[in-house]
């Protein structure tokens, strides 16, 4: 890492003006750091998959605020290097945002697209647009993270979830807890249609109570055929347990049989009613002279 201010090829500026800082980073990890392929420690293993190393960076030293790595390389990474199939590195850097000073480096990768004029610098990028920024934001926002995330943590979140739904994919639901979503549906539009057809025939059920209550109250002469459709509509309204209980309060106002509108006893003068007649106008809530009317229309 070469001292002072740094611009990469692709424009971006960086510092190193804190090369200890750097060192010390390094001692605190008390590991040797890895060299890979084009980065893959921070982008394939955030991904789950392998990322072995060529190489390991065992010791670190600062020479005129230059920084230098000494490497054991792996007969892989050796051969690599020797038969010149990758001729530059490139380190992870760690910045401070509003500086841009570097405080660390975490691997090293073997790459043929260094970002500086010199080996051992990041490797070039294409140049990040506003577009690019906003993505990769909307992209953080979507995965639950900050929008200060790098592309390593986003790429790690996304493997995470993939990971998770694959789980999910190969893991059988519990019959006693699940059941398909077609037989759910069909269970439902037929508890449904059992419903309506229960409610039918309570309904019916509870008709033929309503009107054998009425009828048997003017069979026993508690109620007048005439207005069997008002109690018909009063029974439905109270119910049948309260209907009963009205029932068990009255006392007959007509002989079984009698209709209400003509009696038979001949001492019964025309256009006048009797005690019975009055005392059912009086439960009934209905004027002697608009029964009067009613009988005599009725007659």
């Amino acid at each position: 890492m070469p001292a002072g201010d740094i611009t990469t090829r692709d424009g971006r500026p960086l510092r190193n003006v804190d090369p200890d800082a750097i060192l010390a980073s390094f001692l605190a990890d008390q590991r040797d750091m890895p060299i890979d392929y084009e980065h893959a420690t921070e982008v394939r293993a955030a991904q789950g998959l392998p990322a072995p190393a060529v190489g390991w960076i065992e010791e670190l030293k600062v020479e005129a605020g230059e920084v230098f790595g000494r490497v054991a390389w792996t007969d892989e990474g050796r051969a690599a290097v020797e038969g010149r199939s990758y001729r530059y590195i490139s380190p992870v850097v760690h910045l401070e945002p509003a500086t841009k000073t570097v405080l660390r480096i975490s691997s090293v990768a073997l790459t043929n697209d260094p970002a500086l004029y010199i080996k051992s610098l990041n490797r070039r990028e294409a140049p990040e647009t506003s577009e690019d920024t906003a993505m990769l934001k909307a992209i953080a926002k979507a995965l639950k993270l900050t929008e200060a995330a790098t592309e390593a943590e986003i790429l790690s979140a996304i493997a995470t979830q993939e990971t998770e739904k694959q789980a999910l994919s190969t893991r059988k639901p519990d019959p006693s807890v699940y059941v398909l979503r077609t037989e759910h549906d069909a269970l439902v539009v037929t508890c449904s249609q059992l419903r309506a057809e229960n409610k039918e025939l309570k309904d019916a059920e509870a008709e033929k109570e309503v009107v054998a209550l009425v009828d048997g109250a003017i069979s026993e002469g508690k109620v007048i055929p005439a207005i069997r459709e008002s109690e018909l509509e009063l029974c439905r309204a109270v119910g049948a347990t309260k209907y009963k209980e009205r029932l068990s309060k009255l006392s007959a106002v007509l002989t079984p049989g009698e209709d209400g509108r003509v009696r038979a006893d001949p001492t019964k003068v025309v256009g006048k009613l009797d005690d019975a007649q009055k005392e059912m106008c009086r439960r009934l809530g209905i004027s002697e002279e608009d029964y009067l009317k009613e009988i005599g229309t009725s007659a």
